[in-house]
């Protein structure tokens, strides 16, 4: 399309050109093909380990919560039966250590 436009003293003539924006990509397209796998495979791995890291410190939030819970049921019962204080006790001491255990495999 052509366009033209008077101002004193002088006239323009353009022409007019629709410009699209190009697509982002990140400037990946500057990179070599390598350097493009390369970056894909470090980004992918960032990603799973962020995944493993938000299970993981998800798993020992929970053992930690789940061992409180136990440790305060068996001191209620420690005091209403102090004949089985050892006992509550070898729960509470099984449960945090296999919990325990299973973060440390995770």
């Amino acid at each position: 399309m052509s366009y033209q436009a008077s101002y004193p003293g002088e006239v323009i003539d353009a022409e007019y050109v629709e410009v699209l924006p190009a697509q982002h990509d990140g400037g990946m397209h500057l990179l070599s093909r390598h350097s493009r796998t390369t970056m894909t495979r470090i980004v992918e791995e960032a990603s799973t380990l962020s995944v493993y890291d938000r299970c993981r410190a998800s798993l020992t939030k929970d053992g930690m919560i789940h061992t409180a819970m136990l440790s305060v049921a068996g001191q209620q019962l420690s005091a209403r039966d102090p004949q089985g204080a050892m006992y509550y006790q070898g729960f509470v001491n099984a449960y945090a250590e296999g919990a325990l255990n299973m973060i440390r495999r995770w």
